[in-house]
């Protein structure tokens, strides 16, 4: 073999050592546990530190009626018309209502949760006077803890 062909070989598998040494490296690097790891979640109220977490305490304290509950896990921009809506979209969970309008049978469960560029759409059900119905809500980052940022409720008695 002439002497220019074996220093060409010789480069060529020395420079394959090279970076085939560099890429195993950087593959360990890169596959360490906890180097490229995603942060945690923010933690939320309710010891809910995940939107699954956050929306399932809303569907928890929505089928308590716990209207104050619910204002506490929404988002600081939604907290001022949050009442007034929610009131509106289900009148059972007004405290000031009637006690024939708080008694009626409401039951709300979780179906699905999807990501979304901002955050997180939860699907749940309403069952209501033999009706079941869908809404959706939005479950977003806000001053660094998953909140409601959103409830789109189906319509109870005409209102919603």
């Amino acid at each position: 073999m002439p002497e220019a062909a074996r220093r060409r070989s010789t480069a060529l598998i020395i420079t394959g050592m090279v970076l085939g040494g560099a890429g195993m490296l950087a593959y360990f690097v890169l596959s360490a546990p906890g180097s490229a790891s995603p942060a945690p979640p923010p933690a939320g109220s309710e010891g809910s530190a995940t939107p699954e977490g956050v929306a399932r305490a809303i569907v928890t304290k929505l089928n308590a009626r716990d209207l104050d509950g619910v204002i506490e896990l929404t988002c600081a921009q939604g907290k001022s018309t949050g009442r007034r809506e929610l009131v509106k979209a289900v009148p059972q969970l007004d405290p000031a209502a009637p006690e024939s309008t708080r008694a009626k049978q409401i039951e709300f469960g979780l179906d699905h949760l999807s990501q979304f560029a901002e955050g997180y759409i939860a699907t749940f059900t309403v069952q209501y006077q033999g009706a079941k119905q869908n809404g959706t809500m939005r479950i977003q980052l806000s001053a660094d803890k998953w909140t409601l940022c959103g409830l789109d409720s189906p319509r109870l008695d005409g209102v919603g």
